[in-house]
């Protein structure tokens, strides 16, 4: 749970997860208060059986802090919360999941804090939002933007390909959603700072915490202003606040105050197109033989995605609450026990996959799936869309530019959340 774990070297993180999975695949983690379940077959029966773990009492690790350590950094509401006597360690995990992902307000529902039946039925309005027909039309415009970026990219001068790249899947993202262009490079810095508040951590220091919050409040009243204006001027287009309003909750019309949350998701969700379309780049550098392969075929392009998803860790880890007593693993864990599942280890699990340590993007995937995405009722409802735009920005990547080499150190945000890269300096050549 320290955020300095996640600023080592990848190989020896890697190690570590190893170590851990061959030694005690199924291991009671005493100053976490929690289960560590490292292989791939447990990971994924966990993520496929919501009746026997739910989503209801936390959904990552950090969840599971002591709430004296994070008190300060959460809404008043969730103090008060926190402060009722005689709290269990799940109710205690479910406020500070609450509290994480609410943007302040106490009555946000997120879906990723959602169990059946619910969950369901909110989930089936993303996927409304996201029909793969739109989705796979945007195509062109993908590649117009991604174009557009690559084309202000000087050959030989070292620039920051996640500042530079960065910018393409916010902009896919502000078409989707509506938001103005002169709104998108802080559109960027809202999705960030979302993604970082989920993990909160004891040792942000207090101008942090108040930077995140006002960046999250900012997130939330200008998504109210969008949400005002289609109801104000129509919501028959095809963006996906209007898509939203127009959707149905169960057979009932969904209420103003839930259409944030669906919103809010929308925004911040871009953030895995980001960091993935970085590690892609990154693996080419560091993987020639992958790039060359790719030069040959590009039909390989949706592969390496995959290959890169399941070698780079984006989310480290996933949590759940067990429902009710039950073995796995040869161990006993009891009802309202917190697993977490460390996606990444599953990722390189021995028995599942041929020479897990390595870079292979000719791997077939149609047995196992990577848990990049996680896995069941939860896994990303954006995936189709992470997969469509890094394929065609890697398409216009690669058409552009015959090769790049790293030319300073990667910059990774640590994080026991998502593994992102705030600065990958490239020099690209022609």
């Amino acid at each position: 749970m320290d955020t300095a774990f996640y600023a080592q070297d990848l190989d020896a993180i890697h190690a570590s997860m190893t170590a851990q999975r061959r030694a005690a695949p199924v291991h009671w983690y005493e100053p976490g208060g929690f289960w560590v379940l490292s292989k791939w077959e447990h990971q994924r029966f966990v993520l496929s059986h919501p009746e026997l773990f739910c989503s209801h009492y936390g959904h990552l690790m950090t969840d599971a802090r002591d709430p004296e350590l994070v008190m300060e950094q959460l809404p008043p509401w969730a103090q008060d919360q926190l402060g009722t006597p005689a709290l269990s360690k799940a109710e205690q995990r479910r406020i500070i999941m609450r509290a994480s992902l609410s943007f302040g307000m106490p009555d946000f529902e997120h879906i990723a804090s959602l169990d059946p039946p619910r969950h369901g039925q909110v989930r089936k309005i993303f996927m409304q939002a996201l029909r793969p027909s739109m989705i796979r039309g945007l195509r062109p415009l993908i590649g117009e933007i991604a174009d557009e970026v690559f084309a202000g990219i000087e050959p030989e001068t070292e620039v920051n390909f996640v500042e530079s790249a960065g910018r393409i899947q916010p902009s896919v993202m502000a078409e989707l959603i509506g938001v103005s262009r002169d709104m998108r490079e802080q559109f960027v810095v809202w999705a960030e700072a979302h993604v970082k508040q989920v993990t909160v951590d004891p040792s942000w220091d207090p101008e942090e915490v108040a930077r995140l919050h006002g960046l999250a409040a900012a997130l939330r009243e200008y998504s109210l202003e969008l949400i005002e204006d289609r109801r104000i001027n129509g919501c028959s287009g095809e963006d996906i606040v209007s898509a939203v309003m127009r959707a149905d909750l169960d057979g009932e019309q969904i209420k103003p105050a839930h259409y944030f949350p669906f919103i809010a998701s929308f925004m911040s969700g871009g953030e895995t197109t980001r960091i993935l379309i970085a590690n892609l780049a990154l693996a080419l550098v560091e993987h020639p033989e992958a790039r060359a392969l790719l030069d040959d075929h590009p039909e390989l392009i949706p592969n390496a995605i995959e290959e890169t998803l399941r070698y780079y860790p984006i989310n480290w880890s996933q949590g759940r609450t067990a429902t009710r007593r039950i073995e796995l693993g040869g161990q006993v864990i009891e009802k309202h026990d917190f697993v977490v599942l460390p996606l990444p280890s599953g990722n390189r699990d021995e028995d599942v996959w041929d020479r897990p340590d390595e870079f292979d993007i000719t791997r077939s995937f149609e047995q196992s799936s990577q848990l990049g995405f996680g896995h069941g009722e939860h896994s990303c409802p954006g995936q189709l869309l992470t997969r469509v735009d890094s394929s065609v920005v890697v398409e216009r990547l690669l058409a552009r530019f015959p090769a790049w080499d790293v030319v300073g150190e990667p910059v990774r945000v640590a994080s026991p959340f998502v593994l992102g890269i705030s600065a990958l300096p490239l020099k690209f050549h022609v």
